[in-house]
This record gives C-alpha cells, structure tokens and sequence, in this order.
C-alpha cells in the first residue's frame, strides 16, 4: 500500500510541475532538415518513451496496448485491465565510435491501475545519451492517467516534460532539441470484447521540435482469442516537414505456452521514406518477465533500433 500512495503522490506533484507555466521552457527552433530541408532520410525521428511491445508491433497497435505501452502510446487503455507492473528498460541505437558512438537511454516506469477499478496512473523517468544520428542528451519525464468511464469506454491524457538539449561543437549545434512541456489525448472504444478502437492525439502543445511532432491519427486492435492479437495504426505527423505525412504499420503478437511474446510488425514513415521491419520476443513467468524488441530500417539509412526490459508484477 505504501509504494501505491508513493506512486499517486509522484504523479500528482508531477502533473502539477507539467501544468505551471511559469516551468514551461521557451520552444527551440526547428533544426535543418526540418519544415521541409535538406534530405528527409535523415531528419531524426520522434524521441519518446517506447516499449518492447509498442516496438515489436510495428507503429504501435496502439488500440491493443496496456500497462506501461497504454502509458506511453495510449494512456485511455490504462485502467481497461487491472495490473500494477514496474519495468526498467534500456533504448539502444548502435553507432561507430569516430561518428559519435552509441545512442542509448535508461530509465524506469511504474503503471498502477489497482488501487482504483476505474482510473489507472503511471509514470516514466528515462535518461538519454547522445550517439551517432542522435546529437542531443537530456532527460525526459513523462506521466498519464486513464479512465474506464463505462466498460466500453476509455478516456486518457499524458504528460510530458523533457528537457533535451542539443550537442555543439565550435558553438554549432549539431543536433536537434527538446525543452518543452507537451500533452496527449486519447479515447479507446470496445463495442465488443474482442475489437478495441482508439482515437489519438500527441503534443497537442505544440513544441516545435521534430522530437515532438503534433500527431493524430487511429488505432484498431482485434483479440479473438487471449493469445492472439492482431493491429494496425494509422497517424500523420503535422509539423515535422512542410506538409502533412503519414506514419502506419501493424503487427501481430502470440503468446506461446502463456510465458513467451512472440510479435512481428512493420512500419512506413513516409516523411522519410523508410520501411522498416519489427520483431520482438520474451519470457514471462510468475511476477517477473524480460522482453527484447527490434525494428530494423529496409532503405534509406539502415538503422536498427533496440529495446530491452525487465518486468516486475507487483500484483
């Protein structure tokens, strides 16, 4: 019971943080390659927190995700299924040591949707470390709360405060950046058990930073049975380049024997032209798990991106 009050405090004293304007730092300017410049191939992705699941199901599934992936893709799944998970996890892109090294990320989050049927909350605290076609570090702190309104109905917003700063060199910035106070909004429909629709929005303040696009789009996740589950998402990112594009994929997940995630995926970011494959696999057995997860580039640059993560059940 003391670590579940601990959790509630933490978020409250943080959505009251996130929600003072006197803390909001200004927004940074957009760095080349956005709004259109230079080659899109290479404008840097959106940094935020990811999950094994999220990863491995190509763009998301984000209709399908709970617990810590409904914290960071869909806080209105949050209070849909009852579980009190702690995981720690680390994002790895691998880099050459003479063109910047390794870009990495470690950090925690706590997802809580016991104490009450009807409301979930979560928190998330990652560190980031600057790498080959990451030029930045910081940290970045992210909170969210869900709401079962009625059985067929879920409700959540997120909030986000990063602090992301850009690398330099001779007084030139060599990176992007992210200083900023942002929010989500999201709504999950279940007309029946097995189909589950979300409607999203994320940085719906916006930052003007390509770390945090303004994006909207939908989700569809269908589980005929507990084992299996299929979905696709859908989103267009508003701010990254001169015009509108869209982001989309799906994937599939099994779960082998009730201990080991089996999920494959795909994703096409037409912004910059890329097509990218997913995979991810784990094992899980009583309160404690561990999953990997990979998405790997098919053209343009060739990057490989990797998550892994501990889980622990508290009940």
């Amino acid at each position: 019971m003391g670590g579940k009050l601990a959790l509630w405090a933490t978020v409250f004293v943080g959505l009251l943080t996130a929600l003072c304007p006197t803390r909001v730092a200004l927004a940074q300017p957009a760095p080349s390659g956005v709004g259109g410049l230079g080659d899109p191939e290479v404008v840097p992705t959106e940094d935020t927190l990811d999950t094994t699941y999220g990863l491995a199901m190509g763009s998301g599934a984000r209709a399908g995700a709970v617990g810590v992936s409904a914290l960071a893709y869909n806080t209105s799944n949050m209070a849909a299924v009852s579980t009190y998970d702690v995981e720690a996890f680390s994002q790895i892109i691998p880099g050459s040591k003479s063109n910047g090294g390794t870009y990495w990320t470690i950090g925690s989050s706590i997802s809580d949707s016991t104490t009450s049927k009807k409301i979930a909350m979560g928190t998330s605290f990652r560190g980031v470390f600057s790498g080959e076609n990451r030029r930045y570090s910081g940290w970045d702190w992210r909170s969210g709360i869900g709401i079962q309104a009625i059985p067929q109905l879920g409700l959540g917003l997120g909030f986000r405060w990063a602090k992301l700063k850009a690398d330099r060199h001779e007084g030139q910035r060599l990176g992007p950046s992210l200083e900023r106070v942002t929010m989500d909004a999201s709504l999950t429909i279940t007309p029946i058990p097995w189909l589950r629709l979300s409607g999203l929005g994320y940085n719906l303040i916006k930052t003007h930073s390509v770390l945090a696009p303004q994006m909207a789009g939908g989700s569809v996740s269908l589980a005929p049975v507990p084992s299996f589950s299929i979905g696709g998402d859908m989103l267009f990112d508003f701010t990254t380049f001169q015009k509108t594009k869209l982001i989309a994929g799906g994937g599939l997940s099994y779960i082998a024997g009730e201990m080991v995630p089996l999920r494959f995926g795909y994703r096409r970011d037409q912004g910059r032209n890329l097509n990218q494959i997913t995979a991810g696999a784990g094992f899980s057995k009583g309160k404690v798990g561990a999953e990997v997860a990979l998405r790997q580039d098919i053209g343009g640059r060739k990057e490989t991106y990797l998550i892994i993560m501990f889980r622990f059940v508290v009940q």
